[in-house]
């Protein structure tokens, strides 16, 4: 009898998330690219969104407990542990909550006994995700947390001949100005490797003078397939590994560069003109 209990699935590994992962300020779901990471962590991050519900049946007289027409969701609490290891005044003042930078020194955080609307800021935690997680068709799992502050307080923890360490614990807050918005929310997002694939010249035209050379570069997707280069006229211009070198007489032709991808070819072309004394 075969072990068909014991059989992982055929898509295990295209739906594992791995690493760290990284806290980041902006995150584009749509392109995967990020800005302003807010600090190097260690031993990873720890993100948890727990509701709190209430059982409008509790004080009726023989109503079963947790009767599911009967439970509602109040709210939910959402947020983000972890530890920083890198700092900066600008992360100074995340950590301490209540704070403003000092506009005559940059290098000084000013802690205040109220908050500011300013003092919410809305931060992502972008993790890899699937067996692709490298260059534009990379997978991700991300969360968008808003409206966060960290209600920690601020901490540092230092041991000798060791990095200092800098606790964090953001917590996501609802707002007055969209109070049914829950204050995360999930992107995952699956990689993969069906990227058309593609070459792109630095250079589409370029004049030279006769015997004079010039390389031109590309951009080729995937980033190991072989190029091929070829001249339309060699006696004008050829070209090896993308060095261009006119010949001694004026005239016009065509570079090519190609790759070849399961057995379709991919290229680009760039328009030589060697003019004398160019």
């Amino acid at each position: 009898m075969g072990k068909k209990y014991t059989k992982i699935p055929a898509d295990t590994f295209q739906k594992i998330q791995l690493n760290a992962g990284v806290l980041v300020e902006s995150f584009n779901p749509a392109t995967g690219e990020y800005s302003d990471l807010l600090g190097a962590t260690t031993g990873g991050n720890d993100f948890k969104a727990e509701p709190t519900y209430s059982d409008f049946g509790d004080d009726i007289d023989n109503c079963p407990k947790n009767m599911k027409e009967l439970k509602n969701i109040e709210s939910w609490g959402a947020g983000i542990t972890g530890t920083f290891v890198t700092v900066s005044a600008t992360a100074g003042k995340s950590l301490i909550g209540a704070a403003d930078l000092d506009s005559q020194d940059e290098t000084h955080v000013i802690p205040r006994n109220e908050l500011k609307a300013t003092d919410f800021k809305d931060i992502w935690w972008v993790g890899d995700y699937s067996d692709e997680n490298t260059g534009a068709s990379a997978g991700f799992i991300a969360i968008h947390m808003m409206n966060v502050l960290n209600t920690a307080g601020f901490e540092i923890k230092s041991t000798d001949r060791a990095k200092g360490q800098f606790a964090f614990e953001y917590t996501a807050h609802y707002s007055m100005e969209d109070q049914d918005k829950v204050p995360f929310e999930l992107y995952i997002k699956q990689g993969s490797s069906s990227q058309t694939p593609s070459i792109l010249l630095n250079k589409h035209s370029m004049t030279l003078a006769t015997e004079a050379s010039e390389t031109l570069t590309v951009e080729k997707y995937p980033a190991d397939a072989t190029v091929t280069w070829s001249s339309g006229n060699t006696s004008v211009a050829s070209v090896s590994s993308g060095v261009v070198t006119a010949g001694a007489s004026a005239g016009n032709t065509i570079i090519t560069a190609a790759i070849t991808v399961s057995g379709v070819t991919y290229n680009d072309t760039c328009t030589v003109v060697v003019a004398e004394g160019a």
